[in-house]
């Protein structure tokens, strides 16, 4: 096994609190090298998932309710 598989192993093994921290730092990283998703991909996939929002074979939910169980999650992660 590789390192990064190795290292995939052991994040995917985190409670979820914890994957969801090193997402978010990975993510930064990616976005401080400029190694970010580029603009003509980043308008496919909101293309994409906008057809599929339409075409119903998705769901969605508000933002501010995302954004509240977000801050739950969080509080209740900070509260360990």
């Amino acid at each position: 096994m590789s390192d990064r598989e190795m290292i995939l192993q052991q994040a995917l093994a985190l409670p979820a609190d914890d994957r969801a921290y090193v997402a978010t730092v990975l993510e930064q990283s990616l976005s401080e090298a400029g190694d970010a998703i580029s603009g003509e991909a980043l308008l496919a996939e909101l293309q994409r998932r906008s057809a599929a929002c339409r075409a119903g074979t998705t769901s969605a939910r508000p933002a501010a309710d995302v954004l509240a169980d977000l801050r739950r999650r969080q509080a209740a992660g900070a509260a360990k």
